[in-house]
């Protein structure tokens, strides 16, 4: 079968086929317009929980380093495994179980990266105790993370609650996506 008909390209932000596009053209970088649209995303998917990940201060006579965004998402989904696995046991994958969720990865003052994580699971307040408890368990197994900086809490059901976690993710840093397969 021979095509005739000839399909014209998408054209964004009223450009003609033409014109060159520049980075800015392509993707205008506008920080409200980005906690916004997290916002309304929040309202929609309605979390439960925020979880904040901080990896540990360097000491000692190497003091200097800095973890990179990689290693703390290699680290972290690797904690979310045994805490999924915990949780909803240890074939929780092929059942289709586990958290989920989205948030952001940025530098602390140090500039040492840390998560922040709306958790979009439903639980009630027994199964977010079984978390917070798991999670204070799983914490001490991995040594780049630090225990006094992990936090767990519970999220308000109001839009307004949503609203302000949205813009909290939104601040700064790299959004990412929390699956079964881990953060993203």
């Amino acid at each position: 079968m021979i095509m005739t008909e000839q399909i014209d390209s998408p054209r964004w932000g009223g450009l003609k086929q033409d014109e060159p596009i520049t980075p800015y053209q392509e993707a205008p970088f506008n920080r409200r317009a980005i906690q916004r649209g997290y916002s309304t995303f929040a309202r929609q998917q309605r979390p439960t929980a925020l979880l904040t990940l901080t990896v540990k201060e360097p000491k000692g006579k190497h003091g200097g380093w800095l973890v990179t965004a990689n290693s703390l998402l290699q680290k972290a989904n690797l904690f979310f495994h045994w805490v999924n696995a915990d949780l909803f046991g240890r074939k929780y994958q092929k059942k289709g179980l586990g958290l989920t969720g989205f948030g952001c990865i940025e530098n602390q003052a140090n500039h040492q990266p840390h998560a922040h994580l709306a958790i979009t699971t439903p639980m009630l307040r027994n199964f977010f105790q079984k978390l917070k408890e798991t999670i204070f368990r799983k914490i001490e197994k991995i040594s780049l993370f630090e225990a006094r900086g992990t936090d767990i809490q519970l999220i308000g059901n109001s839009d307004e609650d949503f609203l302000r976690v949205g813009d909290y993710l939104a601040k700064n840093g790299r959004m990412v996506t929390l699956g079964t397969d881990g953060i993203l």
